[in-house]
């Protein structure tokens, strides 16, 4: 007579979470933002077209309205133009935060987001007042995001800055 035994066995492994970027002592990197989800793109992520000075875009933290926001991109001289992106109508929404640095100097002034040439938003920038920002980018194949301040002012101290910026397709 021979005898025959079935056994079963089920196992659970449970994985650590993945983690973020770090920087060189382990703590998160001024670089490091949250990661968009799937489908979305951090505009971070994408690299301007033209001609800019190595240290431009210019990706660090910044505090705006008293919230502390990583991997925000800076305008470093925001008296001087933007930055342009070639995202080619495979975008149809941009989503940010737009202010100015808490730390900076208290300058008002403007942000626009064209697409193709035409306006699509424009939102004022103030200390203290950081706005969360939409535009609709349906059909836009040339993206421009670019500070604008009054000429007659000087700029030095100002920081203009746009963080959490995600392209949704």
């Amino acid at each position: 007579m021979t005898a025959t035994h079935t056994v079963t066995v089920t196992a659970t492994v449970t994985a650590p979470p993945p983690e973020g970027p770090t920087g060189a002592t382990g703590q998160p990197s001024d670089t490091a933002a949250a990661t968009p989800p799937a489908g979305d793109v951090s505009l971070n992520d994408l690299t301007p077209i033209g001609d800019y000075p190595s240290e431009d875009p210019q990706i660090r933290s910044v505090t705006m309205g008293g919230k502390s926001h990583t991997g925000a991109m800076v305008f470093p001289s925001p008296c001087a133009r933007g930055y342009e992106y070639s995202i080619n109508a495979r975008y149809k929404e941009l989503t940010f935060t737009a202010g100015l640095d808490d730390n900076g100097v208290a300058q008002p002034g403007k942000l626009s987001v064209l697409g193709d040439g035409k306006a699509r938003k424009t939102v004022m920038l103030e200390i203290n007042h950081p706005q969360t920002v939409t535009v609709d980018l349906t059909g836009v194949v040339k993206l421009i995001i670019e500070p604008d301040f009054d000429s007659d002012i000087s700029c030095d101290g100002v920081i203009a800055a746009i963080a959490d910026a995600v392209l949704r397709p």
